[in-house]
């Protein structure tokens, strides 16, 4: 049998309620490798253009704006199990209305309900790093988006399903994206099920006194914030609608987005295993700025392809140099935290991120179609220059902090 620690590093304390969360993250990652490559042909199948697919995913972050602290602060006071709990209670209602829907008014209320799910899913980071020591979370991260970049990768081949029903079974180009749709939501119900499974291994910081709003690392966190809002816009104004815009660009149906969805995740699952072997010689900020440097030619070059084939070879490379920072930027983010905290910390870095969710989208699709397909391409690039300068220069000067003596003793019985 292959020994997963021979691809990407693993852990050394691994409890079974971290492998009950990790088995709910295979189930996420065949979930979203499904919808990505259909769920926006779907809509298109519908007759939405690119503005009215703005105005459905700005509903998310409006829903989850107002949401997000309430749900870190409580968190971090009353256990994160619970609010997780309340999340997928929320997750499935819009899941269930995304299933039976076909106007825009629809769909954006799917869209708002599932704001509520992804407030109370910002404390599962918090929730996953409290499952290892924080020498370990490097690896943590990187097993974490290992495994849920390898199963969308697999799922994204399921995009050779549609044609297949319609060819062999005479379903409508409609019906055939609805049916995969369904089976993302069903994977997406068997995530619930481990993840909740998982809550057993959960031990919460034990608390005295009243309610109160613990956040120590305010310097810090109004640093990161600002950072992510720069990464964000630059992301998602562009790869927000990228299966429209290739649609559109090169007539892109649902098997070449999900033949170019399983080779580009396949790299994006290497660039999480090696992460952790190329932060222990370069450090951690370092290779996150680095990588985000490296990847933003390739940013830029993306619409100047003349085909689908050239724009596929950007967007691999330029995915697999980028998310080498991905699972640092998590493990990062909870080393420059105190325990206490994190789950508050990490709702409002969620809910910054979820205000700029609420216009990026709108922009994209606005400016893809005012102004050209292109323009949101140019406009993130620049971006993402911007973006790597920041990390560094911004977060070279913060410490780690150390794990309090009393939460340190709770940790290492779990």
């Amino acid at each position: 049998m292959m020994n997963l620690s021979s691809i990407v590093p693993v852990p050394e304390r691994f409890s079974i309620h971290a492998k009950l969360y990790l088995i709910g993250i295979v189930l996420n990652g065949f979930a979203f490798g499904i919808w990505n490559v259909v769920f926006q042909l779907y809509l298109t199948s519908l007759g939405f253009e690119s503005a009215a697919l703005g105005s459905i995913f700005m509903m998310l972050p409006i829903g989850s704006a107002l949401l997000t602290i309430p749900a870190g602060v409580l968190a971090d006071r009353y256990g994160k199990g619970k609010i997780l709990i309340i999340g997928w209670a929320f997750m499935m209602s819009a899941l269930t209305i995304i299933l039976i829907a076909k106007s825009i008014e629809m769909f954006q209320l799917a869209y708002l309900l599932m704001g509520p799910s992804y407030a109370m899913f910002s404390v599962s980071g918090p929730l996953y790093a409290s499952f290892f020591d924080a020498k370990d979370l490097d690896r943590a991260f990187g097993l974490n988006g290992f495994l849920n970049i390898i199963t969308m990768s697999l799922s994204s081949l399921l995009g050779f399903v549609p044609p297949m029903l319609i060819g062999g079974y005479g379903f409508s180009l409609q019906t055939s994206y609805w049916v995969m749709v369904a089976l993302a939501v069903g994977f997406w119900f068997g995530q619930m099920l481990f993840t909740i499974l998982s809550l057993r291994g959960v031990v919460e910081p034990k608390r005295t006194g009243g309610f109160r709003f613990s956040l120590r690392s305010r310097g810090f966190l109004a640093k990161w914030c600002l950072i992510s809002i720069i990464g964000n816009v630059g992301f998602g104004v562009f790869f927000n609608l990228f299966p429209y815009y290739v649609n559109k660009r090169f007539d892109v149906q649902s098997a070449s987005l999900g033949a170019l969805y399983f080779a580009s995740n396949f790299v994006q699952a290497g660039a999480f295993a090696v992460a952790p072997r190329i932060s222990k010689r370069l450090s951690t900020l370092k290779t996150i700025a680095i990588t985000l440097g490296l990847c933003t030619p390739f940013y830029l070059m993306i619409p100047l392809a003349p085909n689908f084939a050239w724009l596929s070879a950007f967007y691999i490379i330029r995915l697999g140099l980028g998310n080498i920072s991905g699972p640092l930027i998590s493990a990062l983010f909870f080393r420059l935290l105190y325990d206490d905290e994190k789950a508050t910390a990490n709702s409002i870095s969620a809910m910054v991120g979820q205000g700029t969710g609420v216009f990026v989208p709108w922009l994209g699709g606005q400016i893809m179609q005012q102004v050209s397909l292109d323009s949101p391409a140019y406009l993130g690039s620049g971006l993402y220059v911007v973006y790597a300068v920041s990390y560094y220069f911004l977060l070279r000067n913060e410490k780690e902090k150390e794990a309090e003596p009393a939460l340190a003793g709770e940790k290492q019985a779990n």
